[in-house]
């Protein structure tokens, strides 16, 4: 059935009857099916919004509708993890093209709605409207319990480390748009093209930076690392060195470019790793986190005097970050 056969309101009436009953929740003074939601929240709140759209950020026949609700999600998400927060409460807006398939439309609300009950997160609004592409905008709520970080808090000598491993989304877009040849079936090709379509929001470890006042500043990856390093350096009005040897790269990315090809890693986008400061004496409690939480975290560099600059340190010397090109909505797009 497509969605103009049923009609919009139709099937947001079927949408509401599959959310979760939020009356349990005290916060939640009223939910789905008003003008506006009504909250009633205690301490700090971060809000957070971003929009996908086909041809710019995805197209829909690289994964099924249930994995780009995941990512609609987790792009958000993590966002609020690059705050030291947790995701409460989304709202969702849609702009959907009139010979949409229903079953589509479903598969992403039942991608979305998982990705946000496994965070604990409750949708309490949104729209819905015609429009001539695939449109997605989610605004996310989040708590910061422990206080929140800014990108502004980094101070001349703090180490910089980043979550997890870079250049894999990148290298997942190139596998998807066939400017880069692979096995298919191969363990490696998926793992790249997982990290592109479903994206890791590690909220876990931006609460306990928080929880533990280790982060002085705190930026998610999701313009290119050497970009958005640029955001938190300009915040703080300080400079950094990056140790390209450093760089945390996964077997998939060596398997495809090898070990010393960092220029994915330095300004590919989309890899939603957190980059943050610390000072030194944080090490041993980074360490630990790490462990705990089961997602690597590795230091790659150090901030330096604002005149300094951003650079990166190669086996052939330095070089600036700006022969480094990030992700630029407005010079290019992804897909």
């Amino acid at each position: 059935m497509k969605i103009r056969d049923l009609g919009e309101f139709p099937f947001l009436r079927r949408l509401r009857e599959r959310l979760p009953h939020a009356n349990h929740d005290p916060r939640i003074r009223l939910g789905v099916g008003d003008d506006c939601a009504v909250l009633s929240l205690p301490g700090l709140t971060v809000l957070t919004t971003d929009a996908m759209i086909a041809g710019v950020h995805f197209q829909c026949e690289w994964a099924p509708f249930f994995v780009l609700g995941q990512k609609a999600f987790a792009v958000n998400a993590s966002d609020v993890a690059a705050m030291g927060g947790e995701p409460a409460f989304a709202l969702l807006s849609l702009g959907v093209p009139q010979d949409s398939a229903v079953e589509d439309l479903d598969a992403f609300f039942d991608g979305f709605l998982d990705a946000a009950q496994r965070m604990r997160t409750t949708l309490i609004g949104g729209n819905m409207s015609a429009a001539p592409v695939l449109m997605i905008s989610v605004s996310l709520l989040g708590q910061t319990p422990h206080g929140s970080i800014s990108r502004s808090g980094a101070h001349v000598e703090d180490e910089v480390y980043v979550t997890g491993t870079l250049g894999d989304a990148a290298l997942g877009l190139r596998i998807l748009t066939e400017e880069l040849a692979g096995d298919a079936e191969s363990a490696a090709v998926r793992h790249l093209k997982q990290r592109f379509l479903c994206p890791t929001a590690r909220v876990t470890v931006g609460k306990e930076l928080a929880a533990q006042d280790l982060a002085t500043a705190m930026i998610d990856v999701s313009d290119g690392l050497l970009q958005d390093l640029g955001h938190l350096c300009e915040a703080s009005q300080v400079g950094a060195v990056v140790e390209a040897h450093t760089l945390p790269l996964s077997k998939g990315y060596r398997t495809f470019l090898g070990a010393q090809d960092w220029a994915l890693a330095l300004a590919g986008g989309e890899d939603y790793e957190l980059l943050f400061s610390a000072p030194v004496t944080a090490r041993p409690r980074i360490q630990d986190i790490a462990d705990r939480s089961g997602c690597a975290i590795t230091r790659i560099g150090s901030l330096v005097p604002q005149a300094d600059g951003v650079t990166v340190r190669l086996p052939d010397g330095p070089r600036a970050a700006s022969e480094f090109t990030g992700f630029n909505h407005f010079a290019q797009s992804r897909p």
